[in-house]
């Protein structure tokens, strides 16, 4: 089966919105194994989304569209597929009722204007939606069966997640599609594939086998297995990704982190639930990022007990009791200041880690001896105090660029400690 997309909206044409329904919608696909053929974009025109369903009808089984079915002008998904199907705009009074009764619980009034989410096409049927107030659409035209799915990702997820992947799980398929991914980090691109390069020619006529660079988090391995078993398929990821995870292992001490689309945020929660462990953060060039990613995780509060941002050398003086001397001596950006920012934030917070940055984002702040780029992590345990210094790229990036890695820096190094602490306790 051959599936296709058409995304609708002005705002993705125009670059203010990035699409990111496509790309979750293919990658289930993929799962089970259909194959996208064609991503179309439209904005929200009648005739552009009509013509859009008219070509895809023609060239694929199955045809998922995503945005304007909301209840403003410019949502215009009903109406072309009323067109496209030669029919006229009918209130569904089930839908109706969906919609009234969302509001309801939701303890506010309706608005008129909703009303037009529930004119549906005749010859079409709507799809029940319990995470928002636009119903979706269903109908079929020549080969194609189509889906009207929400713009809003979460609705769309749950909608495609609810009404299109069952249906996609009782056709048979010709394959089945299998990814895996490893995420390190750390690791240059070119040093991890010289150091695996043998088990990538190992399985080169068995998988794909993609190295995914990413500026600010690191480097993904993806495994992509297409044969005609769920059980081969599993098979052969598995023999491939414990052959990687053994070789970097030999080479880069726990630089996989996670798998699939696990965060190291999240990889190192599980390890402060597993250890008991507790942290406070101090940051000034990383403006409370790393707080931010700490506390993505639900249960976050039971191990992250404080942060602060501490941008200017007063505040590192004031909240966390830096020595002026260290400031005027070494400057913000050093390593003792970034000690005795990690040092005195565990102390203050009462845990028993503490962790710290300071550096220079740019492109304003540089000076002869410290260059934009130029940064430091403080890590303090009830042992030791220490500090990495991260020096700058060969090749500016910009500010955001900067922090994001950094931070994706300063919490490995937290989690390399804890895994370590975590093997102790298992002994």
């Amino acid at each position: 089966m051959t599936a296709e997309i058409v995304v609708i909206g002005d705002e993705i044409l125009l670059g203010l919105i990035i699409d990111t329904n496509s790309a979750f919608i293919s990658r289930r696909l993929a799962e089970l194994g259909t194959k996208v053929n064609r991503i179309t974009k439209v904005g929200d025109n009648i005739d552009s989304i009509a013509q859009a369903f008219e070509k895809a009808a023609k060239e694929a089984d199955m045809v998922i569209c995503c945005g304007g079915l909301g209840p403003t002008h410019d949502d215009k998904t009903r109406d072309a597929a009323a067109k496209f199907l030669g029919a006229e705009l009918k209130l569904n009074e089930s839908a109706f009722q969906e919609i009234q009764s969302m509001y309801k619980k939701a303890g506010r009034v309706m608005s008129e204007t909703n009303r037009v989410q529930a004119m549906i096409p005749e010859g079409a049927a709507y799809l029940s939606n319990s995470r928002g107030t636009a119903p979706g659409l269903s109908f079929k035209k020549d080969r194609a069966s189509f889906f009207c799915l929400q713009g809003v990702p979460s609705e769309m997820q749950w909608m495609a997640e609810t009404h299109v992947f069952p249906v996609v799980q009782k056709i048979k398929q010709g394959k089945v599609l299998k990814f895996r991914t490893l995420r390190t980090v750390g690791i240059p691109e070119s040093a991890l594939y010289e150091k695996t390069k043998e088990i990538v020619q190992l399985f080169h006529d068995k998988l794909d086998i993609a190295f995914l660079p990413q500026m600010t988090r690191g480097v993904d391995i993806r495994l992509t297995c297409s044969v005609q078993s769920a059980e081969k398929a599993a098979e052969l990821i598995a023999d491939a990704e414990g052959r990687f995870v053994s070789c970097i292992g030999q080479f880069f001490s726990n630089a996989v982190y996670g798998y699939d689309d696990e965060t190291l945020e999240q990889s190192l929660a599980q390890l402060f639930f597993d250890t008991g462990q507790t942290i406070a953060t101090a940051e000034s060039c990383t403006g409370g990022l790393i707080a931010h990613r700490l506390t993505n995780v639900s249960g976050s509060s039971s191990f992250f007990l404080q942060g602060v941002t501490t941008y200017s050398n007063d505040s590192k003086m004031k909240l966390l009791n830096v020595p002026e001397k260290l400031l005027t001596d070494h400057g913000a950006v050093s390593e003792e200041v970034a000690k005795s920012m990690a040092e005195n934030i565990r102390k203050m917070a009462g845990t028993n880690l503490g962790l710290s940055t300071t550096g220079i984002a740019g492109p304003t702040g540089a000076t002869e001896h410290k260059p934009v780029g130029l940064a430091y992590i403080g890590f303090s345990t009830d042992e030791k105090t220490s500090a990495i210094k991260l020096t700058p790229l060969p090749y500016a990036v910009d500010r955001l660029v900067f922090k994001e890695r950094l931070s994706q820096m300063a919490l490995d190094v937290v989690r390399k400690h804890l895994v370590n602490l975590k093997e102790l306790l298992n002994k």
